[in-house]
């Protein structure tokens, strides 16, 4: 099968704004069919307005908090009670805190978000995936996957029993981005379900914004040599439509390339043991 966006089903989750919003205007124009998730409803009205007027396509709204798994469950049940197609889920969605806080669910804020969440999400859309194959994943991920000098650390996921460090806590859950995709493949690969994850390079986004002073500082001082979010969007966008995809070099990428990454991040034990976790951790069912 000819690999061709046209009338498939798209996925972006994170889209109402920052990368997940580019990436979203740029495979309107493929004639995918979209569905951009939302925590606020208004939020994504107003960017499935913008796609509309600028693209001509329309885009269908998802509800979807990924801190809190029972919206992550309903989000994902909605769109498969309506939805016969996924051929590429784009696990964009993310946020980073300043000080320790935890979900409705008891887990850590930042590793809920940006990892459990969307492990629950796509694992809920695994077998559309599947029937939908040839099918993608691409997750966003980070160079700050580096600063999880000591990989996954699966004694203590939450960060409880050490300072937290908001870069240490972010890049944490970064390295799980990527052991998510490196596990998928291996576990569906044969399926036709490719993963892979991306650094985006250093974006004008709103990401934590709200929750640091010091991200704050940082994000002002360096606003001004910081990519805009279309050019944060394009390998995703690339890796999304791209005909044919070689991943015998890896699957962590950058600018359109496999790009370097960490030991850590090539560990396919630990890319086993963390599914494992994380599936008794969001309570996967039959798990």
């Amino acid at each position: 099968m000819d690999w061709n966006l046209t009338d498939r089903s798209v996925i972006i989750t994170g889209a109402t704004s920052g990368i997940g919003k580019a990436v979203a205007m740029r495979l309107a124009e493929t004639g995918a069919r979209l569905t951009i998730t939302a925590r606020n409803k208004d939020k994504g009205r107003t960017v499935a307005s913008e796609i509309a007027t600028r693209t001509g396509s329309n885009a269908e709204i998802l509800l979807v908090d990924f801190a809190d798994l029972g919206s992550v469950r309903q989000a994902a049940q909605s769109y498969l009670d309506i939805n016969d197609d996924l051929a590429v889920l784009i696990n964009n969605a993310g946020t980073v805190v300043g000080k320790r806080s935890t979900t409705i669910d008891g887990h850590e804020k930042t590793f809920a978000t940006n990892h459990l969440g969307p492990f629950l999400f796509t694992s809920l859309l695994t077998d559309l995936l599947i029937s939908s194959a040839p099918s993608r994943v691409v997750n966003t991920s980070s160079v700050a996957h580096t600063y999880a000098k000591e990989g996954i650390l699966f004694d203590d996921l939450g960060f409880e029993d050490r300072r937290y460090k908001f870069m240490e806590v972010y890049g944490h859950s970064k390295l799980a981005n990527i052991l998510h995709a490196t596990e998928l493949n291996a576990r569906y690969g044969d399926d036709g379900v490719t993963a892979m994850a991306i650094h985006p390079g250093v974006v004008r986004t709103g990401l934590g914004n709200g929750t640091s002073r010091i991200v704050r500082l940082a994000n002002m001082v360096g606003g001004r040599w910081m990519r805009s979010p279309d050019d944060g969007a394009d390998t995703i966008v690339w890796l999304a439509t791209e005909p044919t995809l070689d991943l015998s070099e890896g699957i962590y990428f950058e600018d359109r390339a496999v790009s370097k990454s960490t030991r850590h991040a090539r560990d396919d034990d630990q890319a086993r043991e963390l599914w494992n976790i994380s599936e008794r951790l969001t309570a996967i069912p039959g798990q």
